[in-house]
C-alpha cells in the first residue's frame, strides 16, 4: 500500500474537493492502519501477541509524545508573552549595553519570533545585550 499517493476527499452539498495528503502520519493515521491490520489478519493464524503488544505500546507512546508537544507549544507561547510584557516595561528606562554605553529604550518591536528593543538613536538591540537597567528618564 502506497501511503504517499493517497488523498482525502471531502464532500459538501455543492460538490467535493481534494485535499493533498499530509507528509506526516498522526495518531489517527496510526490507529486506522492498526485497525485495518487487525481486520485483515487471518483468523487461523492471528498476529503474534508480542507484536500486538508492541504496536499498542507504540501507539501509546505516539499519543503521549503528541500530548507533550502540545503542552510544550503552550509553554513556549506563555514564555513568549511574558518576555514581551517584560520588554514593554523597559520603555522609558535607561539600559547599559554590553558595550558599556547607556541608552534609553523608546519602543519594542515584535516579529519573526523575536523581541527587539528600539533605542533613542533609532537602533535596535536584543534584550540579551542589556547589562544593567536604570529607572525612567
Amino acid at each position: 500500500m502506497d501511503i504517499g499517493s493517497t488523498t482525502t476527499t471531502t464532500g459538501a452539498a455543492s460538490g467535493s474537493s481534494t485535499v493533498p495528503p499530509s507528509q506526516e502520519l498522526g495518531k489517527d493515521d496510526f490507529l486506522k492502519l492498526f485497525m485495518a491490520q487487525l481486520q485483515a489478519q487471518d483468523p487461523l493464524n492471528p498476529m503474534d501477541s508480542s507484536q500486538f503488544t508492541t504496536q499498542l505500546a507504540q501507539f501509546s507512546s505516539l499519543e503521549q509524545l503528541t500530548n507533550i508537544n502540545t503542552q510544550l507549544t503552550s509553554l513556549v507561547q506563555v514564555q513568549s508573552s511574558q518576555q514581551n510584557a517584560t520588554a514593554t516595561d523597559l520603555i522609558g528606562k535607561q539600559v547599559q549595553l554590553t558595550t558599556g554605553a547607556y541608552h534609553t529604550v523608546t519602543g519594542v518591536l515584535f516579529g519573526n519570533n523575536q523581541t527587539l528593543l528600539e533605542l533613542e538613536d533609532g537602533s535596535t538591540i536584543q534584550p540579551g545585550a542589556i547589562m544593567e537597567i536604570r529607572g525612567g528618564a
